[in-house]
């Protein structure tokens, strides 16, 4: 169609708008069942899918040197589950947290904006049981206005120094970050590092054995923080080593040295049961007949390796190895 021409010409035009306005158009239109869904362009929740690898290679490191800490500062050998990633909205993060709580409000530069460092009020009051030699138990009832005592107060700020080690060492390999304090709040409503609707990303570490867990500690970091740095982040791969000239010469003479070391191999021709009157008649070209000639053990060292049958093999007493008794391995 060359440009400027028209689609259709004037009659025809004409003739759609009488059959419109006469109303004697019959069927329906095209498309008009498609199904459709709304999509806000603007909305934080279109955003793709969170890459989680390098957060789960930090999360594995820090439950290291997490449990590490709680047993080298306040002597707790605590069971902890290892870290579990989540993405969601600071509002619905906020509306679930248990009361009191402790919420430690940190800058983990060079990451933007405030991180929160989430103690679970009953791993508090498990580790001051534990602190002073009780078992390290849940309180069945809580008051919401209750308050930390000095103790756990004195307790929480231990917790929190093992926190920071330990994300010290588990973020190092991937980004060197410094743990600043800033405040600790009790009200979750003062805590304002996002807007309710602003993502999170929510590291989650379950203090106890399973379904029982005490609690949890949390590290909450907003969404743009962990996303601006995403690309900085290093992904560390164990790299594979290869041994060199001297090594493998090393590895070849200690082998063939171990094949030269001597070994005693023992094999229990038989048993026989014996009173002490017929021993003490017993005297020199007495003959003592094994009536049971079965099978016996090959033993190394004390170790049984080899089941084996008695016999003879010239003018030689001998064994035949019939299989063998160490678990994971043939008869072939």
């Amino acid at each position: 169609m060359a440009d400027g021409e028209k689609l259709l010409t004037d009659e025809e035009m004409q003739a759609i708008e009488d059959v419109v306005a006469s109303g004697d158009l019959e069927g329906d239109g095209y498309n008009v069942g498609a199904a459709a869904e709304s999509f806000d362009l603007t909305s934080k929740d279109n955003r793709p899918s969170f890459d989680t690898t390098v957060l789960e290679q930090i999360n594995e490191r820090f439950h290291r040197h997490l449990r590490i800490g709680l047993l080298r500062e306040l002597k707790y050998s605590a069971d902890v589950a290892m870290g579990t990633v989540e993405v969601m909205n600071y509002g619905d993060y906020i509306r679930n947290l248990p009361s009191p709580v402790s919420l430690n409000l940190t800058n983990m530069s060079p990451l933007k904006g405030e991180s929160v460092c989430f103690i679970d009020p009953q791993v508090v009051f498990s580790c001051v049981d534990n602190w002073f030699g009780g078992t390290p138990r849940p309180l069945a009832a809580v008051s919401e206005a209750r308050e930390f005592s000095a103790t756990e107060e004195v307790v929480m700020k231990k917790v929190r120094i093992v926190v920071y080690a330990a994300l010290l060492e588990a973020w190092a390999p991937a980004l060197r970050v410094q743990c600043e304090f800033v405040r600790a709040e009790t009200n979750p409503l003062l805590a304002n590092i996002a807007a309710d609707n602003d993502l999170v990303i929510i590291n989650r570490f379950k203090v106890g054995n399973g379904t029982d867990a005490l609690g949890a500690i949390d590290i909450v970091h907003p969404f743009d923080s962990i996303n601006l740095v995403r690309g900085s982040l290093t992904k560390v791969v164990a790299a594979k080593r290869t041994e060199n000239r001297l090594e493998r010469e090393w590895s070849q003479k200690l082998a063939n040295t171990l094949d030269e070391v001597p070994f005693e191999a023992v094999v229990n021709a038989g048993e026989i049961p014996i009173s002490l009157a017929k021993l003490n008649t017993l005297k020199v070209g007495d003959v003592i007949s094994l009536q049971d000639m079965g099978r016996s053990e090959l033993c190394v060292n004390g170790l049984p390796i080899y089941e084996v049958e008695m016999g003879s093999r010239g003018d030689h007493a001998a064994v035949k190895i019939v299989a063998s008794t160490i678990a994971g391995h043939t008869n072939e």
